[in-house]
């Protein structure tokens, strides 16, 4: 098949939907389909290498440093309709959704979408004279997936959410967003133990994502404060970038944290990758994860995790045999004693190691994914098909009719 992903957010920006878009352009590639991808210019100095990647003029967000808004251009149609598309796959709900749905009603082909993020948590990046309230919100991301032959969503607890919202119960799946294993064999060269000069003997707490206010960091934050009241040889290190950057290197500082807390920024994903393989336990607190794909990876890695429960971090967990373990509520005593029992108790802590390797290995692997969704294009394809023949025949038969009279 010839594939086209739309999106608003792709590399060189650290999130999950590039991620995700990343590998499985690899995998889709591997097994020899070819997969062209549609974004944004991501910055003016930025060079992009990579080949079948295609890029429209856009402009900077300023409330959300590296975001790009795309301003797609309808005289990009004559080279898209040369790579002869069969299907496309939307993976944002902007401007380049709505191009996409311009393009596959042009071609005549299926579009499908993820909905990888809710929204309606993200709103204090909207200025307060537009923000559209929750419910508004739903119904806006209700609406969007309307335009779509088929929506995917990556937990049953997004789709339960969808079809709440409104959203027919036949243009649904389930499927997960896979995680690449094999990319957590490799020798560790980024080492956090090294750089930041810490003991072997003592414990990583880690947290990777991007540094908003909706993943709740300052209360990761103030929870190791407590943390250190109980044990002396724990550190915490922090992976991302994000608008909440400086006033959390502000609160750790204000805690008295700071000889024992390192933000490094953002990091390339193999960095990333070496930090969970070196870390001894991860942890989360965010409420508006679709999935949590750092979950996975850190499980993948064989690093425990301590998270609390909501959304698809909750659909993870709530399987006891993940491995992980899931708290109900913000509260940053529990959190502790969540973390202190898992580093005082070795086999707990190896069980747990265990069980999450095979919980990933098992349920979540890249390979099912991605075929999990050529199965749905496929679908698509023919009922996109079948959709013309019907059509075709309609034309006919009216044709027909007014001919004869």
């Amino acid at each position: 098949m010839n594939i086209g992903f739309f999106s608003d957010t792709y590399t060189p920006q650290r999130n999950g939907v590039a991620i995700a878009i990343t590998l499985y352009r690899k995998v889709m590639e591997q097994m020899g389909h070819k997969v062209y991808i549609f974004v944004p210019k991501f910055e003016s100095s930025y060079k992009r290498k990579e080949k079948g990647v295609f890029e429209c003029p856009s402009f900077g967000y300023s409330l959300e440093k590296g975001q790009r808004i795309g301003i797609p251009i309808f005289p990009m149609i004559p080279t898209i309709r040369s790579l002869n598309l069969d299907v496309i796959h939307v993976h944002s709900p902007f401007s380049m959704s709505f191009y996409a749905k311009v393009v596959a009603k042009n071609l005549k082909i299926p579009v499908i979408c993820t909905h990888h993020t809710l929204f309606e948590y993200y709103l204090h990046y909207v200025p307060s004279m537009i923000r559209p309230s929750v419910g508004q919100t739903r119904k806006l991301m209700a609406y969007w997936t309307y335009l779509f032959d088929k929506v995917i969503a990556p937990t049953e607890k997004i789709r339960e959410l969808l079809e709440e919202w409104g959203v027919p119960a036949h243009k649904l799946a389930t499927i997960p967003t896979g995680i690449d294993t094999s990319s957590f064999k490799y020798p560790v060269k980024w080492d956090i133990r090294k750089i930041y000069n810490i003991p072997e003997d003592e414990k990583i707490l880690l947290f990777v994502g991007r540094l908003g206010k909706e993943k709740n960091i300052d209360f990761l934050l103030r929870t190791f404060k407590h943390l250190l009241a109980k044990r002396t040889d724990v550190h915490f290190v922090i992976i991302g970038e994000g608008e909440e950057k400086e006033p959390l290197e502000s609160l750790a500082d204000e805690l008295d944290i700071t000889k024992r807390v390192y933000f490094t920024g953002g990091r390339d994903r193999k960095d990333v990758i070496d930090a969970y393989n070196v870390a001894d336990i991860f942890w989360f607190a965010s409420y508006s994860e679709t999935q949590g794909l750092v979950i996975l990876e850190s499980l993948t890695a064989g690093t425990p995790v301590v998270a609390l429960g909501r959304l698809g971090v909750y659909e993870l967990l709530k399987r006891k045999e993940s491995g992980g373990v899931m708290l109900d509520e913000l509260d940053e005593e529990a959190f502790v004693d969540a973390v202190v029992r898992l580093l005082s108790d070795k086999e707990e802590y190896d069980e747990r190691v265990m069980m999450g390797k095979k919980f990933v290995k098992k349920n979540f692997s890249l390979q099912h994914s991605v075929e999990e969704m050529l199965k749905l294009y496929k679908i698509a394809i023919k009922e996109s098909e079948t959709k013309k023949e019907l059509t075709e025949t309609k034309k006919k038969k009216i044709s027909l009719f007014t001919q004869s009279n």
